[in-house]
């Protein structure tokens, strides 16, 4: 994990009293986000749905998929001047803008002075920490998006020394950021301006399998002259490859639909017209009455903050009572439609965008066109529509982001401290979940997650916590874990419970990646730790408490343990570490009698999550006896005797294989002279 500031030790809070059940609260958190919502298919802002799978974006890169990125990579003009600059010095860094390709163009870089290995580092690493670490000979490393760090006077030297270690040990870094230091501040390293490719030549090689490549790309620039965004012209290109017609592709280009956008709103229109859009922003497809009549709230709420210049004294006129405000709402020439939603078997009429995309360029308008009192407003009505609308709001700021990150930062800070109560804190968790699918977007997630967490009141620091548990831990796994271990250690800054959140986590790597050993493996180096001197009680404590916490977690939609399920999955790899985690907690006093009773019930899930449970059961107890003492499986029999017979429950067969596992290796190990 990246180093950090020391902070002011925050106030102490209490301990939860009886009743608090944190599990609830993250599992809620959870099942809102990924519960459904009006308006099927409705876009979450930040895509078109959530993947079924989440890839890390940290780690080792796959052969393949670097191949596949690289296939059609056209290089930009800075191209040469930074793989000058990386043969040099084995490190070079890289600022622009979002969407300039910096990732692609660092890993064609490293491709291009090393064929080994491939990584990409946590965001979140300080210059000291790269520093200091270890690089192997002959890989490639790359940050994407490195945040920015306080200036300092010696950022010259730490780069310096950065450079130095990297070229010494044979390995290669690119660091990729938005913030480019000052040119006087960095002498060391080059930094390289990074700019996009010619988008007319990226279109022609993403098209070479075309006959007519080069009358569709006159087409397409004649219809679009700027060619739109790099990451739009690639989504162009594969449906163009795909068989579908220019007409049917163009939509793709963010472009096209900006300008109708920025069309509309340069036109004369009421202010309801736009308030109307404000909404709908926030409030893409809830239901209609719901809708209208938040938009009379921000109404409201508007008239309060922005002042505006008395008119003239004229004769007042009756306000009219029937405005048939509805009418122009969703005429034809507006951005909104209603659509009829089956939802719970009730076809309710929900308000949408025209083309879900809309919003976007909707909110870039509005935030480029309205000053400080506009956007004090749209605050304190998000401070009244969140608690109940809290999953559309998040996807609303979530795509404000794109445009206004700081912005969106400032109204989340009072939510994520628990001014809004627990619904505050869960949707600031649910818009770092929905920033952490955008790859540009992902970092700062992590960053105001890790800011929380580590450096908040205890109420930040829970909800950071809960981020860090799901959909943003799961792109960042290693920090993730690492943070929410120091929490642990750390409960009394915290309201909630870190060994939840830890569990949280390993419940999330397991459902949605292939990284759930990360968690074991984090836990199963701090309980060798506890075997070194110098070693505390209060280590041991938390230790065996969060092996526990983990080892019982379920699946929050199967209900099944979610450490067998990933035994099942990867049994090769996961019996020797859990086995050891099992015998930890079954050796400790204090944790054997829960530890007994929820092996029992992880064992009856094997033969629901496993094609041969016997199996599986035999190399768990075989990976358990490894790390019990002589004696102690003879005692490990005995109280599971007891809890059944305590709880009238019959003998597990899957128990007694268990068991059995563990008593031959002991048998066989006394026969040993």
């Amino acid at each position: 994990m990246s180093e950090e500031e020391p902070a002011e030790k925050p106030a102490e809070v209490p301990e939860p009293a009886p009743g608090d059940d944190y599990t609830e609260q993250l599992t809620g958190a959870v099942n809102q986000f990924n519960g459904p919502i009006y308006a099927e298919g409705a876009q979450f802002g930040i895509g078109p749905r959530r993947p079924e799978r989440v890839k890390a974006a940290v780690g080792k890169l796959d052969d393949v998929d670097v191949v596949a990125e690289l296939r059609h990579y056209v290089t930009p003009a800075c191209y040469d001047t930074a793989l000058a600059a990386l043969r040099k010095d084995h490190v070079v860094g890289l600022h622009g803008s979002q969407g300039s390709g910096k990732r692609t163009g660092a890993i064609a870089l490293l491709r291009e002075v090393t064929q080994g290995p491939l990584y990409v580092l946590s965001p979140m690493n300080r210059l000291e920490s790269l520093a200091e670490r270890e690089y192997a000979a002959g890989n490639g490393y790359v940050i994407a998006d490195h945040i920015a760090e306080r200036k300092a006077a010696d950022v010259d030297f730490t780069w310096r020394t950065v450079r130095d270690r990297v070229r010494d040990q044979g390995a290669y870094l690119v660091v990729t950021t938005t913030t480019p230091a000052e040119p006087a501040d960095v002498d060391a390293v080059a930094q390289v301006s990074w700019v996009p490719p010619d988008l007319r030549k990226v279109l022609l090689a993403r098209l070479a399998g075309l006959e007519d490549a080069e009358r569709i790309s006159e087409q397409l620039f004649e219809a679009c002259p700027g060619g739109g965004r790099l990451g739009d012209l690639v989504a162009v290109a594969a449906a163009l490859n795909e068989g579908k017609t220019l007409d049917e592709a163009l939509p793709k280009l963010d472009a096209s639909l900006q300008d109708r956008v920025r069309a509309w709103f340069d036109e004369e229109r009421d202010e309801r017209d736009y308030l109307a859009v404000t909404a709908l922003a926030f409030l893409d497809g809830a239901r209609q009455r719901t809708f209208e009549s938040a938009l009379g709230r921000l109404e409201t709420k508007l008239a309060e903050t922005v002042v505006t210049r008395e008119p003239e004294a004229v004769e007042r006129q009756q306000p009219e009572l029937l405005r048939k405000h509805r009418l122009k709402l969703y005429a034809h020439d507006s951005l909104i439609k209603i659509e009829r939603v089956g939802s719970d078997g009730v076809a309710r009429h929900c308000p949408l965008f025209r083309e879900p995309r809309y919003r976007g360029f909707v909110l870039a308008e509005l935030w480029a066109r309205e000053e400080a009192p506009f956007w004090d407003g749209v605050s304190a009505w998000l401070d009244e529509v969140m608690p109940q609308e809290g999953l559309r709001v998040a996807a609303g700021l979530a795509e404000l982001a794109r445009y206004a990150f700081d912005e969106v930062d400032d109204i989340l800070a009072p939510w994520a401290d628990g001014q809004q109560g627990w619904p505050g804190q869960t949707t600031a968790t649910h818009v770092l979940w929905l920033l952490s699918y955008d790859e540009a977007l992902a970092p700062e997630a992590l960053r105001l997650a890790a800011n929380w967490a580590g450096r908040g009141t205890p109420a930040e620091r829970w909800t950071g916590a809960v981020a860090l548990s799901g959909e943003l831990g799961a792109r960042y796994p290693h920090e993730a874990a690492n943070r929410l271990w120091q929490l642990i250690h750390q409960s009394h800054t915290v309201t909630g419970d870190a060994h939840v959140a830890l569990a949280g986590l390993f419940v999330t790597l397991t459902r949605r990646t292939e990284g759930a050993g990360i968690v074991l493996t984090l836990l199963d180096g701090k309980l060798r730790r506890l075997a070194k001197p110098g070693a505390t009680p209060e280590l041991a404590r938390v230790t065996t408490r969060a092996i526990l916490s983990v080892l019982a977690a379920r699946d929050r939609i199967t209900g099944r343990h979610a450490a067998i399920t990933y035994l099942c999955d990867a049994r090769e790899r996961a019996a020797p570490v859990e086995g050891r985690l099992w015998a930890a907690v079954l050796r400790n006093r204090p944790t054997r009698k829960r530890a007994l009773t929820v092996l029992r019930a992880a064992l009856d899930d094997l033969k629901h999550l496993c094609d041969d449970p016997v199996a599986v059961a035999t190399s768990l107890g075989e990976a358990i006896s490894t790390a019990l003492s002589p004696g102690e499986a003879d005692h490990l029999r005995a109280d599971f005797a007891a809890l059944e017979a305590r709880t009238h429950e019959d003998s597990s067969p899957l128990v007694e294989h268990l068991l059995a596992a563990i008593a031959h290796l002991h048998r066989e190990a006394a026969a040993l002279p």
